[in-house]
């Protein structure tokens, strides 16, 4: 059974349009945010609940910001060449998880798990 709404916003318009592709099949509809100030309004706008992130577009204290903004939102941040340090900053913020943009299976595993449950394992 498909998940709700995805939205994905990345620096790179063809990793964006390939993770669109590649999780469509996974969700009832799939939106790509041009920008960071796109993605809220797209948030909104698609209710949705999973968003997929690059750290280069949307920065940790953005995810921040999301997190308080949208509880009930799961947050996946990637990076083409993560370390850990934005790993720990992007957790830090809120994120369930952080990967690179083409770990479909860690982004798909990410997004079934809710805020709450993710601040659950957490403790």
């Amino acid at each position: 059974m498909p998940l709700a709404t995805v939205v994905i916003a990345q620096k790179d318009p063809a990793i964006a349009m390939d993770l669109a592709n590649r999780l469509h099949a996974h969700f009832a509809r799939v939106a790509v945010a041009e920008s960071a100030l796109d993605l809220r309004a797209m948030l909104l706008r698609h209710k949705a609940r999973v968003a997929v992130l690059d750290l280069e577009l949307v920065d940790a204290e953005g995810v921040s910001q999301l997190m308080r903004h949208f509880e009930d939102l799961t947050i996946v941040c990637t990076h083409r060449a993560p370390d850990e340090h934005m790993w720990m900053a992007a957790l830090n913020a809120g994120a369930t998880e952080f990967c690179h943009p083409q770990d479909i299976r860690s982004i798909l595993r990410a997004s079934r798990t809710t805020p709450k449950q993710h601040l659950a394992n957490a403790a």
